[in-house]
C-alpha cells in the first residue's frame, strides 16, 4: 500500500493542515510521498523535508508568527503598478523571502519524502512539479491570480495550483498513491457577510471551489483508491484572508482530528457524502464548562452566558464556546486567566483529593480564578474556608498532574 499525504489550498486556512498533521503525526502515519497546492505546498514541502514531530513543532512556529503583511505587503509601489496595468496587486518579494527564510531544503528533490507541488498553466492544465528550486515551485502554486504574478517554469507560466488541481487526490493517485489522507483547510462556513476587499473575496470564493472539487474527485476515485479526509473545521468564520487566527485553528483542527482518528476515522473511506456539514453536527466533543461562555463569568453581576458554536476557541484539548467575538478574542490572547481550575472539577473534591466533575451553575471567582463546585451544599462547604481549601487543591492538582506526564 502506497500512503500520500494530500495538503490543499486555502491561504490563511492553511494552518488548520499543522493541527490535523500533528495528530496525524502522533499516532504514526507516516507517508510515502506528499502532494500540495497553493497554501497546501508550502506546509507539503517543509513537511517533506522534515517528517517528525519536531518539523510540525516547526512549522506551528512559522504559522503561529504569520501576519497578513508578510505574504500580502500592500505598499504604494504594487498599488501604483496596479493601477498603471501591472498584472498582479502584490509583489512575490516578501512571500519568496518567507519561504527562502523557513523552508528546509533547497530543491524539491533534497526533502527527506518525495514532494510534488501542483500549480497550474495558461492553459488551465494541471502542472505537477518535482524536482528543481522548492522556492520557484512553492511560488507557482501559490500564485493567486490578480493578487500574485505568474511564475514562469521552463515554457510554462504558472499560477495558483488550487485553480486546476485543488486537492490534488487526482494528481496523487495518478503518481501510485493506493491510499490517500486528505488534510483539507475547508471553508468560512459561517461568516456573516461578504469579506472586505477583493482578494479576500476571491480567496474564499477560491475555497469554496476547492470544496465542490474535492467533492468530485472523492467520486472520481470511489472504489479505486482508498481516500480519507481530516475533518473541516465547522462553524468557521476565518476568512482565508484573515491570518490573526492561526493559533486558534491549529488547536481547533487538532482537536477535531484527533477526535476523528479516535473515532476510527482512517478505517473506513470518506465518501462525498460525507463533505456535506452543518453548524451542529460538527461539534464532536462536548463543549467545556457545559457551554457556558468562561469569560462572561468574569462579568460583574451578571449570569454566565451561553456560548455559541458560531465562536469558538481551544485550550488544552478542549473546546470553548463564546457567546461573543469580543469573548472568544479575549480567551485566545490570554486562556489561562478564563479557564475554569482543576479542568472544571469540583473544587471542593479536589481538595479532599478527589476528582469530581463541577457544575458551571454552582460557581466562585476568587482573587481572578473560576472555581466550579458540585452543588450548593458542596460550595457551601468550600466558601467556610476558601483560602486553605484553595491552596489544598492546587496541591493535589499538581500533584495529579505530574502524575500524568510522567
Amino acid at each position: 500500500m502506497t500512503t500520500a499525504f494530500v495538503f490543499a489550498g486555502g491561504g490563511s486556512l492553511g494552518a488548520i493542515q499543522v493541527g490535523a498533521l500533528r495528530e496525524l503525526v502522533r499516532v504514526g502515519e507516516r507517508p510515502d510521498f506528499v502532494v500540495g497546492a497553493s497554501v497546501g505546498a508550502l506546509n507539503a514541502c517543509f513537511f517533506a523535508a522534515r517528517p517528525d514531530g519536531e518539523g510540525v513543532e516547526a512549522l506551528e512556529e512559522i504559522w503561529r508568527g504569520l501576519k497578513r503583511h508578510h505574504i500580502f505587503p500592500l505598499t504604494w509601489r504594487s498599488a501604483m503598478g496596479w493601477f498603471r496595468g501591472a498584472g498582479s496587486l502584490f509583489e512575490s518579494t516578501a512571500l519568496r523571502d518567507l519561504i527562502e527564510r523557513h523552508l528546509p531544503v533547497r530543491n524539491l528533490e533534497d526533502a527527506t519524502l518525495p514532494v510534488h507541488v501542483v500549480a497550474t498553466n495558461l492553459s488551465g492544465a494541471t502542472v505537477c512539479l518535482s524536482r528543481g528550486a522548492a522556492v520557484d515551485a512553492v511560488l507557482a502554486s501559490a500564485a493567486i491570480p490578480i493578487a500574485f504574478p505568474f511564475v514562469r517554469i521552463g515554457e510554462d507560466h504558472l499560477m495558483d495550483g488550487a485553480i486546476a488541481g485543488n486537492t490534488p487526490i487526482l494528481t496523487a493517485a495518478e503518481l501510485g498513491a493506493t491510499r490517500i489522507i486528505v488534510l483539507q483547510t475547508g471553508y468560512a462556513c459561517s461568516i456573516d457577510g461578504p469579506p472586505n476587499g477583493a482578494v479576500a473575496r476571491g480567496m474564499h470564493a477560491l475555497t469554496l471551489l476547492i470544496a465542490n472539487q474535492m467533492e468530485r474527485d472523492l467520486q472520481l476515485l470511489c472504489g479505486k483508491v482508498d481516500v480519507h479526509v481530516a475533518p473541516h473545521l465547522c462553524p468557521l468564520d476565518v476568512s482565508p484572508f484573515n491570518f490573526d487566527q492561526s493559533a486558534a485553528l491549529i488547536e481547533r483542527a487538532s482537536l477535531q482530528t484527533r477526535a476523528w482518528l479516535d473515532a476510527g476515522g482512517l478505517a473506513h473511506c470518506t465518501s462525498p457524502a460525507e463533505l456535506e456539514h452543518d453548524h451542529t453536527s460538527m461539534m464532536m466533543m462536548p463543549p467545556a464548562a457545559g457551554g457556558y461562555d468562561v469569560v462572561s463569568y468574569f462579568t460583574d453581576g451578571e449570569a454566565p452566558a451561553m456560548g455559541s458554536p458560531e465562536y469558538t476557541a481551544a485550550h488544552d484539548g478542549k473546546m470553548y464556546l463564546f457567546a461573543t467575538i469580543a469573548n472568544r478574542d479575549a480567551f485566545i490572547a490570554e486562556p489561562a486567566r478564563f479557564t475554569p481550575q482543576y479542568s472544571g472539577r469540583c473544587a471542593f473534591a479536589m481538595a479532599h483529593g478527589s476528582h469530581v466533575k463541577g457544575d458551571p451553575l454552582i460557581y466562585n471567582v476568587e482573587s481572578g480564578r473560576l472555581f466550579f463546585n458540585l452543588d450548593a451544599r458542596i460550595q457551601a462547604q468550600w466558601q467556610r474556608d476558601v483560602a486553605n481549601n484553595i491552596r489544598r487543591a492546587d496541591e493535589r492538582w499538581a500533584t495529579a498532574r505530574t502524575k500524568q506526564e510522567a
